[in-house]
């Protein structure tokens, strides 16, 4: 049975194409033509490119387990039934990969563990994906014969597919168990753990902690986004001005990474303290000069694992990997690189307040200008300041009841005098 997976090459430009191989790593042809067709040349980006990809891996994947040829039920006409549809429908929620347990738990005599299954919203974007490769697929493959009846019969698959395609509900619980960003005395621990040379860093490499320690601690006083800071390069730091550039590179070709870091964000430029610039200066100098072939590299950020990736940008994968490592040495630390951009919209609202001389408004558009929104009608703040906004709304809350209790009791004292 053939199996299929999603990689990327890079174009001679420099773009990043995302194409579904085969096991014996050819192209998967109709798939290929579609991409190409509909998604790369209406302007979509490679990550888009992967979303469809990977929704037609499900579909592939579903029909050889069924022994359904696809190409011939479509040239036939024979369009999947109300019972094929249910079952791809189930496909696009199981989670294939592998899942990582605790300890292995033994059922019962006939009792089955159930399978693991997508998000919703995941299922959801599959389905939805799906749906629109069957519909160019069949209009191509009829396209020489595409009667009136042979395009009512493809729209009515569509719609059947479309019916089984339920949209994911909101959480329906309360904000305050599910905070997003970290507290403080997750961020105190987490500073702590990976100050370099502790005895608790997860991270036993002396080059290996200088570099996390520093990714960690400019996510958190920057408010950067994971791809921005691996999209760092060494020229993009002023000295003289004391700021980090934030640039966009879309499709460089010198950045050899299948999977580019990139930065979703406006390109801005962010004020650096001197002791940040110093700690930067020392892992460039003592860390990162001493890494072979980090001289030929122009990001900032490094591997440093021995092989043939060594003294290359660092990757995606490997900013996960640190993350990671941090959530397995330490389960109270579940957290990601872009909960520490929630943890720095909540300090800088802490800080404004603190100041208490910037008004509203014009703190909201410098919370852009900083996070790389657009400046004017953003509404991210109010995403990313969540935390900060329940806490505000609480004590007032707290001061309203109080004020309350107050006056109550005044007035029952005026009734007895």
């Amino acid at each position: 049975m053939p199996t299929y997976r999603l990689t990327r090459f890079i174009r001679p430009n420099g773009e990043r194409y995302p194409i579904l191989v085969d096991q014996d790593n050819i192209p998967v042809f109709y798939p290929t033509l579609f991409a190409t067709a509909k998604i790369r040349n209406a302007g979509f980006a490679a990550n888009t490119m992967d979303q469809y990809l990977t929704s037609i891996k499900v579909l592939l994947r579903w029909s050889d387990e069924k022994r359904i040829d696809l190409v011939s039920r479509i040239l036939t006409q024979q369009f999947l039934t109300t019972g094929e549809l249910d079952q791809l429908a189930d496909e696009c929620g199981k989670k294939r990969r592998a899942v990582k347990t605790g300890n292995v738990v033994s059922l019962k005599k006939g009792w089955r563990r159930p399978t693991p299954q997508v998000d919703p919203a995941t299922k959801y974007i599959y389905i939805g994906r799906i749906s629109e490769y069957l519909k160019w697929l069949s209009e191509a493959l009829l396209a020489k014969r595409l009667t009136a009846d042979a395009q009512a019969q493809i729209d009515r698959l569509v719609e059947n597919i479309e019916a089984r395609r339920v949209a994911p509900r909101g959480r329906n619980r309360i904000d305050d168990e599910a905070p997003k960003g970290i507290t403080l005395e997750q961020e105190a621990r987490l500073f702590h753990i990976l100050q370099p040379e502790s005895p608790l860093n997860p991270f036993h490499d002396a080059g290996v902690q200088v570099r996390n320690y520093l990714i960690v601690k400019l996510l958190r006083l920057t408010g950067m986004r994971g791809g921005e800071i691996l999209n760092l390069k060494i020229k993009d730091i002023d000295w003289i001005k004391k700021q980090l550039r934030i640039i966009r590179r879309a499709d460089t070709k010198k950045d050899k990474r299948k999977k580019q870091a990139l930065s979703k964000t406006r390109q801005r430029a962010l004020p650096l303290t001197d002791k940040t610039l110093a700690e930067i200066r020392s892992y460039i100098v003592e860390v990162r000069k001493h890494i072979p072939n980090s001289d030929n590299c122009e990001y900032l950020f490094v591997s440093q694992k021995s092989g043939p990736t060594q003294g290359q940008s660092l990757s995606l994968s490997s900013m996960q990997e640190l993350f990671s490592a941090i959530r397995k040495a330490y389960p109270e630390l579940n957290m990601t690189a872009h909960d520490l951009r929630h943890r720095w919209n909540e300090s800088y609202s802490d800080a404004i307040a603190a100041q208490n001389r910037i008004g509203y408004l014009e703190a909201e558009k410098l919370r852009s200008l900083l996070a790389g929104w657009t400046p004017n009608n953003s509404q991210m703040g109010a995403v990313y300041n969540s935390r900060h906004i329940r806490r505000k709304a609480h004590e007032a809350m707290l001061a309203t009841q109080e004020l309350t209790e107050l006056q109550i009791r005044e007035r029952q004292k005026q009734i007895r005098d």
